[in-house]
């Protein structure tokens, strides 16, 4: 058992990036993957199921997916961490030489940074603290980080000095992600404060890119963006339900399987 080794807020966070993934688990199980006792996985879990819609059953935890969770960005980076990568790995193939792309921060879109070293001369836009001091250390890269108060859990930058920022600048490609995506109320985020901030960039870019994995579709949010077709592109991993894809494109929506 390397549990003593192990911080609460590593062993939670592993935790609920396997509920995530798996919509349950058994204390056994969790106990065997995270190689820490039993006791330790039931105290974890009475912690997390305060903060967060986990349910506590007979033997382990239940994930409430129909209650909107958004873990701080930080934590999701390891959900899903995979998708995410090979999500970002492909996106960043849309992007040549030359180009202004707008990157707002999210844990998906932060993994295109990296898979930027091959492109020459091009600028980054972002909002995001953390794909700023990732983009910082790209070659041939200029990189402009709106202005604003910034947003602790996601370290990012909000409110009008952000919006006021995007409006005097203009970008070949803008890459987004999103809280959920359905047919019903279609792209949604979690909070109603960055709706006008992404509508702003929409506004200013010539191709807009959705980054998601595959848990993010058939969920519901808090704030509306607007239907799936102010995108052209979707970017999501092999996981997702097939006829997704099939009526994405039915709406003239070019979608990218990773």
């Amino acid at each position: 058992m390397r549990e003593l080794k192990m911080l609460s807020v590593e062993r939670e966070e592993r935790i609920l990036a396997f509920l995530m993934k798996h919509g349950k688990g058994s204390v056994q199980e969790l106990s065997r993957t995270l190689d820490i006792s039993e006791v330790t996985v039931r105290r974890d879990l009475g912690r997390l199921s305060s903060r967060y819609p986990i349910q506590r059953i007979y033997g382990g935890a239940v994930l409430e997916r129909t209650i909107p969770l958004e873990p701080p960005v930080l934590q999701r980076r390891d959900l899903f961490a995979e998708e995410k990568q090979r999500i970002g790995q492909v996106a960043a193939d849309f992007v040549q030489d030359g180009e202004t792309i707008m990157l707002l921060g999210g844990s998906t879109t932060l993994e295109i940074v990296g898979h930027l070293k091959n492109q020459k001369n091009i600028t980054i836009i972002t909002d995001s603290m953390l794909i700023a001091e990732k983009a910082s250390k790209l070659q041939s890269t200029r990189c402009i980080l709106l202005g604003g108060s910034v947003r602790p859990a996601e370290l990012t930058m909000e409110g009008p000095l952000a919006q006021l920022c995007l409006k005097e600048l203009h970008a070949h490609r803008m890459f987004i992600g999103a809280r959920a995506i359905n047919f019903a109320q279609g792209i949604m985020l979690n909070e109603i404060s960055e709706v006008t901030l992404v509508r702003d960039g929409i506004r200013m870019a010539s191709e807009i890119i959705l980054v998601v994995d595959h848990s993010k579709f058939g969920q519901v949010a808090t704030a509306v963006l607007g239907p799936p077709t102010i995108v052209q592109r979707i970017v999501t991993d092999s996981a997702v339900d097939p006829q997704i894809p099939v009526q994405l494109r039915e709406l003239g929506i070019e979608v990218t399987i990773v």
